[in-house]
């Protein structure tokens, strides 16, 4: 190993050869002191002088290699949510967004709004193209929900503009000059990428190839948020002006530059003393709305561990669903004490109404727990950090019991990302 004008040169590495671990971290910090940086601004060390380094943690990604999976995303035509579509669909692999006359608006986002995490960057990452550039219609990528977002545009003149929206309203479009990537076309495969700062007020950058083409330079400027929330979901769309338009995406990530497995807030509800008498009666009932203060609600839940007894012999099942009038006789009240979700238990706000009946027909089966008498038992959920069993916007979960002349008593726990 040899020090060339000030640059470290390494030598190839060839089987049977071993690295002394101190000289590699001698080499690593030579590295760091003598090669070039394409770093902005000064605060890149740390109080004691120590250079700050940022690695990239994946907090969302999906892939469609064989079908828009429910799991992770959502699917809207015409501004209905639908669980089945002909025009949302995998197509070899990639996902396909394609309008016609009868679905000329069509949506497809994550159900996961990842959080955005203070003083670390946030960035989208996609692939996709979109035939016939210049047909009349609209299409858009990035992250957005109906109040605010930031995304990428294709109009109908075959130019992309960057937009930026906020409280419910586009605060700003902005054409950007793709003269600077070298033969593109955005009728062909290309990656494209949103990177913002914004600690409420920071700036957004649009790239193309990697290559930077856009900024909103926002830094001394505004005296309101350049975004009210900032924790968004992966927006695709698709709108039909006079013709149809489509758009093929490869896949998609969001990323917390420097950031972590975020943190959550406790919650739970309780429902004690509930006669159950029948097949699947309900215990007790959890929502998250689809709204909070009439805003999108942006907040998802993960499910930690569900404790659950009966007097008599019983089998508890839990559901998922995100239809109400699956769910007869409740009346849902907020827990509150700073958490929006809402239950049916009058052990958790004595005005709530307990569900009478449930069409579990109609839901999905999430677990069952056999019981036995007077025997409390405790399901946790499996590798939270691997396996997620989360409930967003618009989710129900519905525990029921299988019990003769029943009592029933049921505790869910979850971590709330505030």
């Amino acid at each position: 190993m040899e020090l060339s004008d000030g640059v470290v040169k390494v030598p190839k590495i060839h089987d049977g050869v071993k690295i002394d671990n101190t000289l590699i971290g001698d080499v690593m910090r030579q590295r760091v002191e003598t090669y070039p940086s394409n770093s902005f601004g000064e605060l890149t060390a740390d109080a004691w002088g120590i250079q700050k380094m940022s690695l990239p943690y994946s907090i969302f990604h999906g892939m469609w290699t064989y079908d828009i999976s429910p799991n992770q995303f959502f699917m809207y035509e015409n501004g209905t949510q639908v669980y089945t579509s002909t025009n949302i669909t995998s197509s070899n692999g990639a996902a396909l967004l394609s309008t016609d006359s009868t679905k000329s608006t069509l949506v497809m986002e994550s159900r996961e709004c990842p959080r955005y995490q203070p003083n670390r960057g946030h960035l989208f990452s996609t692939a996709l193209w979109c035939p016939g550039k210049t047909l009349d219609g609209v299409r858009e990528w990035g992250l957005k929900t109906t109040e605010n977002g930031v995304y990428f545009r294709l109009k109908s003149d075959g130019n992309l503009y960057a937009v930026r929206r906020s409280g419910n309203s586009e605060i700003v479009e902005e054409l950007i000059d793709t003269s600077v990537v070298s033969g593109f076309d955005v009728q062909k495969g290309n990656v494209y990428d949103i990177q913002y700062q914004w600690r409420g007020i920071g700036n957004y950058k649009f790239f193309i190839n990697l290559q930077l083409v856009h900024t909103f330079s926002n830094l001394g400027t505004l005296t309101a948020l350049s975004m009210q929330n900032p924790a968004l979901p992966v927006y695709f769309g698709c709108q039909r002006v006079t013709q149809d338009v489509t758009m093929y995406a490869g896949c998609v990530d969001i990323t917390s530059e420097n950031g972590i497995g975020d943190s959550q807030e406790y919650g739970m509800a309780y429902a004690g003393s509930v006669n159950t008498n029948g097949t699947d009666k309900p215990v007790l009932c959890i929502y998250n709305p689809l709204q909070i203060n009439g805003v999108t609600n942006t907040r998802t839940i993960n499910i930690a561990s569900i404790t659950v007894n009966n007097n008599k012999k019983s089998v508890f099942r839990l559901w998922r669903t995100r239809t109400a009038s699956d769910i007869t006789g409740a009346t849902f009240k907020e827990i509150g004490n700073g958490s929006y979700i809402q239950s049916d238990s009058t052990n958790m706000n004595a005005t709530a109404v307990r569900a009478t009946a449930v069409t579990t027909a109609n839901m999905k089966l999430q677990s069952v727990f056999p019981v036995e008498a007077a025997t409390a038992r405790i399901v946790d959920t499996p590798n939270m950090n691997i396996i997620q069993f989360n409930m967003v916007r618009g989710d129900y979960l519905v525990l029921t019991s299988n019990a003769s002349t029943g009592v029933s008593e049921a505790v869910i726990k979850w971590g709330e990302e505030i």
